[in-house]
């Protein structure tokens, strides 16, 4: 006797069927009458129903309308034509959710032969990696927009300011420079909101109860949703806090508020919440970007018109809107992601059209306290020093120049970091402080400052951009908001962070070699 045979034959009899259900994909035989012959546990399950439901059954009786799809014309090619294959299928169940499965279909002696693997998963966080890439890339384009934009409203807002200083309260021109002003200042408020999108605004982060910060905005949101929308807050007591600049914090709960607002013409009802919650591996799983742990959870849910998954797709993008033109800038929820996603947190939208929408926000608890930083403010804007001034740009560098030359510096004017080293390395003079933007080519802003500090010991440093650059504050150049000041430039705030720099000895920024960027 074969005994391989006869243990194959005592595997077919008694454990087969356990084998096949044990199977992770989805098994299925359909003869050539369309019948299920065959269904293992994991194709139930797939299918949420039991084996029983479909064996004896043909495919249209189970699945009304199913011989008028793709699927069972790739079946009807392989059980007439033996043309074998893959694909992927969304089965759509009857609440109306889906999941989608990986599907081979191979001939057999009854018929065909599915084997189904579900996917949703995996395509889920395909989904979310690509989003992720695009929105990267768009915050890169927009980051650089605003820097170009910011330099050019340096000339436009200080040159403004110069004019009406110099002329007459009378002077019929000072209507006009007024006029540019604002617009300039209007231009300035969309650059700061490309920046805040793409995460390169600089803020002030310190240790907050979420809880105080919601209770404050939402005296200003009783005022702004109407009498139409009830305003509903549940905060969990004691929260761990959380490390995040409180005023972006408050604009981003205002942007989801109004953008609620929006979505409820006919009134309705917004609900915030807070919780601590505990992300574990499951949902890290599932969710691109997030860490496990405690997290502070903020909820804004509404109960308006919903959004598709289409408009879901690109609700974050800055630009982006379903309002009709001249009725919002798009830039609101970009704004909200980029606060969100700079402070370490994660954003989730839940929506179906016509059921509401709900925004989830998870900050990551503080594990340890900030040392605060506390900004002095200059009871003059003036002074004699000498401020070493180096900037790529020669609009810009001219107009900082000028405001520094009529607030009484003495300004040594460098075109390029080389230059600077130079005027550093050579000027017989004391230099007071080096006032340079951060990207410029060859040479950096952080690897000027050190080298200038090699030469200059105690010089005192002020780094100015229209964006900031993440490894820069990553690496914690930027230790105090007084060290920096982001562009565009005006007169007096500039002279303002100028003087202060001056008169902080504390701000003279430690820069090391290792951190110095490549």
């Amino acid at each position: 006797m074969d005994h391989g045979l006869e243990s194959a034959s005592a595997l077919q009899a008694g454990e087969l069927a356990g084998v096949l259900d044990a199977m992770r994909e989805g098994l299925q035989v359909i003869d050539r009458a369309w019948r299920y012959v065959y269904v293992n546990a994991a194709a139930a399950r797939h299918g949420r129903v039991t084996p029983g439901d479909l064996v004896g059954r043909t495919m249209m009786e189970c699945y009304p309308g199913i011989d008028q799809t793709p699927l069972f014309e790739a079946l009807r090619d392989c059980m007439e034509r033996g043309i074998e294959g893959a694909l992927e299928n969304e089965f759509r169940y009857p609440d109306g959710t889906s999941r989608i499965f990986q599907l081979r279909i191979q001939t057999c002696s009854a018929g065909v032969v599915v084997l189904s693997i579900d996917v949703t998963d995996e395509r889920k966080l395909e989904t979310q990696f690509r989003h992720a890439q695009k929105m990267e890339a768009i915050g890169r384009l927009a980051g650089s927009v605003a820097h170009d934009f910011n330099n050019l409203l340096s000339v436009i807002l200080s040159y403004s300011v110069l004019l009406l200083e110099d002329l007459e309260p009378t002077s019929p021109m000072c209507q006009d420079l007024e006029a540019i002003k604002r617009a300039g200042e209007r231009a300035a408020d969309l650059t700061r909101q490309l920046l805040a999108f793409s995460r390169q605004q600089v803020l002030a982060p310190r240790l907050v109860d979420l809880n105080d910060v919601i209770r404050e905005s939402n005296r200003m949101l009783r005022r702004l949703l109407g009498e139409d929308v009830e305003l509903i807050s549940h905060l969990e007591p004691g929260l761990p806090k959380v490390k995040v600049d409180p005023g972006q914090i408050d604009q981003v709960v205002m942007n989801l508020a109004l953008n609620a607002r929006d979505a409820m013409p006919q009134g309705g009802k917004l609900t915030i919440e807070t919780k601590l919650v505990e992300l574990e591996e499951g949902y890290v799983g599932m969710h691109l970007g997030v860490s496990p742990g405690a997290h502070v959870m903020l909820a804004v849910s509404d109960t308006g018109q919903g959004m598709s998954q289409e408009v879901q797709s690109r609700l974050f993008e800055p630009f982006f809107t379903t309002k009709p033109v001249g009725k919002g800038t798009g830039l609101g929820l970009s704004t909200v992601f980029g606060i969100v996603k700079q402070s370490g947190g994660n954003i989730w939208v839940y929506s179906e059209p016509g059921m509401g929408t709900t925004f989830k926000i998870y900050l990551p608890r503080a594990d340890k306290a900030l040392v605060p930083h506390l900004e002095l403010v200059p009871k003059a804007l003036s002074g004699t020093e000498t401020i070493l001034l180096t900037e790529d740009q020669e609009a810009v560098r001219d107009v900082a120049r000028q405001i520094l030359g009529r607030f009484g510096y003495h300004v040594l004017v460098a075109t390029d970091a080389k230059h600077a080293l130079y005027l550093a390395e050579h000027h017989p003079e004391a230099i007071d402080l080096l006032v340079t933007d951060v990207v410029m080519p060859q040479m950096n802003g952080r690897e000027l400052a050190q080298r200038v500090g090699a030469a200059r010991p105690g010089i005192k440093v002020l780094f100015m951009s229209g964006y900031t650059d993440n490894s820069i504050v990553e690496h914690a150049l930027l230790e105090s908001p007084m060290a920096y000041i982001q562009k565009p430039l005006v007169p007096e705030a500039f002279a303002q962070k100028v003087r202060a720099t001056l008169d902080a000895p504390s701000l003279v920024p430690e820069v090391s070699s290792e951190a110095a960027i490549a």
